[in-house]
This record gives structure tokens, C-alpha cells and sequence, in this order.
């Protein structure tokens, strides 16, 4: 199903939504999911989704981790990672912290990254000094 070896291949699941089924209405869920069939409705999980290469989502999706294989017309929200693998369509807006896009997938919308507790650290830690320049002559600075 896949090039090489993948966070899909390695997971266990809590909930397998298998490629003969349809499924119309929102999910909410604690635990892992896995999606290979198509979903028409938003998805809520607060642990980590794979969506499956043969997957089609129409509704928004908000998890903490989410792969994506197949595809997805919607909004994502990612508290965590959102990663896009080279079979990947994702046509809407994405808020996540940190956003992996293998090459051949296809991203279509607005990308806000949510800030990481170490981005904040270090915007707060950096100071600039910057020295007060003063006009000398018309077009000449002095430092």
C-alpha cells in the first residue's frame, strides 16, 4: 500500500472504518482510527486518525495526530502533526502545529501553524538590541 514503512503499517487501532463502507454522520471517538472507507460528516477524535490510501472524507477532521493517504474536502485541525503522504488530496484549511507534505500529494487552502511551547520560548528569550542612529549629513548615518 505504501512505499516504505509508515506510521500506518506500524499502529493499532481502536476503531477500523474497513474500504466497503459508507458512512454518513459525524464521528467521535477517544482512541485510534483508522479510515479506509468513505465518511460524509465531521470527524472528532482525540487521539490520533490514519485516513487510508482508498479513504474519502467530506466534513471537517480534528485530531491530535493525523496521516493522511486518502483524501479529505474539509477543514483539518491537528493539535499535533499533520502529515500528508504522496497519495494524499486535501482540499480545505489546515491549523496545526507542525505539517509534513510528501511530495505528490496535493494541498489546496490556508495553512495556520499553531504555536509550539518552544517557539514561544524562544520568542521571548530573544531580545535585539538595535544602536540608535543619528543624522549626520543628508544620506549618512552614524552608528
Amino acid at each position: 500500500m505504501f512505499n516504505r514503512q509508515t506510521d500506518f503499517e506500524k499502529a493499532t487501532f481502536d476503531t477500523l472504518i474497513g474500504s466497503n463502507t459508507e458512512l454518513i454522520g459525524d464521528i467521535n471517538s477517544k482512541g485510534i482510527i483508522r479510515i479506509d472507507g468513505k465518511i460524509t460528516g465531521n470527524i472528532s477524535v482525540q487521539g490520533d486518525l490514519f485516513i487510508g490510501e482508498a479513504a474519502s472524507i467530506k466534513g471537517n477532521v480534528t485530531a491530535s495526530n493525523i496521516h493522511v493517504a486518502g483524501s479529505i474536502d474539509g477543514d483539518v485541525s491537528s493539535s499535533g502533526l499533520l502529515k500528508l503522504l504522496s497519495t494524499a488530496k486535501l482540499l480545505g484549511d489546515i491549523q496545526v502545529k507542525s505539517f509534513i507534505c510528501d511530495e505528490g500529494s496535493i494541498f489546496e487552502g490556508n495553512c495556520k501553524m499553531l504555536e509550539t511551547q518552544t517557539s514561544k520560548s524562544l520568542l521571548m528569550g530573544k531580545k535585539k538590541d538595535y544602536k540608535k542612529s543619528s543624522v549626520i549629513d543628508e544620506g549618512q548615518t552614524e552608528m
